[in-house]
């Protein structure tokens, strides 16, 4: 801990656990300390909601918290600048250009990108979701509109893909010639209980959506995908929507890394290699556990990192995170019904949808968000 009257607390990344950390932050009392949030982006997307975004169920700004006047409101500096990596050595946060943020405490809360299982030009990823709402909105339908048939393709059939798949054939649903075709190495939602499985495969099907079983994506040719059995699928345009993968810059600080790259932490949630640093959400990974990659963690880990911050700055011991045995996962359809999962519970219907919209109303009403009509997606940068 610095010598400072008041120590330096900053949290990098504006993902689901630091902007209900600031929250509580306005709520609870907290030993003297300066306080700053760092993020590439003003807004930050609420995973929770992004599906019926796709769809036309929500606007962009019903889904996502204005971090900047959260910050505020928290009484919490807001620097909007990209991280790209940590001097941990130094206590530095190094950012964009080579600047340099000094911090006695730091929390890491950036989020993952995706596994990059090509790399082509053509192809855009759902992370981040800005620059594929962009996408989504121009040029994407004049596209499909000029074609007498258009092949789009999802690779990734986790519940990033299946949802995204699904959302899209909502949205443009009166456009006959698009064809969405879902490629999967390991089948849908791998993982999963085999209901679930099930249902989603039946809605799939009832969409007359294509899934491409045991295709394992070997290379690309042409805007053709071609497997490792050397089958071969044509597309339009292709979204890539694989399982979550860390950002580069974690391996190369010196911060103890998982071998995917993602910041090892403790029960605490606190660096195996360095004590004053925090990491939390899909960034993190426990050495004593493996947690998905999920929105309901990540929220679930806010009073724990808030407590331990504070534990930290009383010079007390930190207290464990402890995550739940059964999480509850929320699947839409986006055609007004949704999927829930907990435990022996298995159900999907228009009364789970309504839950799930309610659950997702009520998270979003803690917080700012962005103004009406403030979030255009016309390529620029969103603030």
């Amino acid at each position: 801990m610095s010598k400072n009257i008041q120590p330096t607390v900053v949290l990098a990344g504006g993902g689901h656990t630091h902007a209900l950390f600031l929250k509580k932050l306005q709520k609870s009392k907290m030993p003297p300390a300066r306080f700053i949030l760092v993020s590439a982006s003003r807004y930050t997307p609420y995973s929770g909601m992004l599906p019926g975004v796709i769809s036309g169920q929500y606007t962009a700004e019903q889904a996502h918290i204005d971090l900047e006047s959260l910050a505020n409101e928290s009484k919490c500096t807001f620097i909007k600048a990209t991280l790209s990596g940590v001097d941990a050595e130094a206590n530095e946060l190094i950012l964009e250009k080579g600047d340099r943020l000094h911090y006695d405490l730091l929390s890491i809360n950036t989020g993952s990108t995706q596994a990059r299982v090509i790399d082509v030009k053509d192809c855009i990823s759902i992370k981040p979701i800005q620059p594929f709402l962009s996408w989504l909105n121009h040029p994407l339908p004049e596209q499909i509109k000029q074609n007498s048939s258009f092949n789009l393709a999802i690779i990734g059939a986790g519940a990033a893909g299946v949802e995204v798949a699904l959302a899209l054939h909502q949205r443009f649903r009166s456009l006959d010639q698009l064809k969405i075709h879902i490629v999967t190495a390991r089948g849908i939602l791998a993982g999963h209980p085999l209901k679930v499985q099930k249902m989603v495969a039946k809605d799939i099907r009832q969409k007359q959506i294509n899934v491409h079983n045991n295709f394992r994506v070997a290379r690309v040719n042409d805007k053709t995908l071609i497997s490792d059995q050397n089958e071969s699928l044509p597309y339009d345009a292709l979204i890539l929507a694989t399982p979550a993968a860390p950002s580069t810059w974690p391996s190369e600080s010196q911060l103890a890394t998982s071998p995917q790259g993602f910041i090892q932490v403790n029960p605490s949630l606190q660096s195996i290699s360095h004590k004053n640093v925090f990491a939390c959400g899909d960034i993190a990974e426990f050495t004593h556990s493996r947690l998905a990659k999920s929105g309901v963690y990540a929220v679930r880990q806010a009073p724990t990192l808030f407590q331990n911050i504070r534990f930290m700055l009383e010079g007390k011991t930190l207290e464990p995170y402890q995550p739940q045995s059964h999480s509850l996962s929320l699947l839409s359809c986006a055609d007004g019904r949704a999927i829930a999962s907990r435990g022996w519970f298995k159900a999907r219907g228009r009364l789970i949808w309504l839950w799930k919209d309610w659950i997702d109303r009520r998270f979003m009403a803690q917080f700012p968000l962005p103004e009406s009509g403030s979030m255009k997606f016309n390529g620029s940068d969103q603030n």
